[in-house]
């Protein structure tokens, strides 16, 4: 999966309980960084979550998929905050993704 709607799709997610914490925005950073998410492409992202046209895009191979699932959770966890709407999104991209409920379970051990 391309890096930038891999980060895309971790910004739609830490957006979905309808706050950015300081350590959510501090794993999106370090992502940008380590990813060459530029400035301009972070607020693009941000500008078309505000309109409603961001959405997720989920990977089409396994791999891809275990991976944003695996980034999703750590964004999910970098405030320390389980939100429902955070987890009902994780569970609902594992589902759409064909990942088992006992992959997803190993994930989330593995990460948490």
């Amino acid at each position: 999966m391309e890096k930038y709607h891999l980060f895309q799709n971790l910004v739609v997610l830490a957006a979905s309980d309808g706050k950015f914490t300081d350590e959510e925005i501090q794993a999106l950073a370090i992502r940008a960084e380590q990813w060459n998410i530029s400035n301009d492409d972070f607020n693009s992202i941000l500008v078309g979550l505000q309109s409603g046209d961001v959405d997720l895009v989920l990977p089409e191979n396994h791999e891809a998929c275990v991976e944003l699932l695996s980034e999703m959770v750590r964004v999910m966890a970098a405030d320390g905050e389980l939100a429902e709407i955070e987890k009902e999104l994780c569970a609902t991209a594992a589902v759409k993704m064909h990942i088992s409920s006992t992959e997803f379970e190993s994930i989330l051990n593995s990460l948490l």
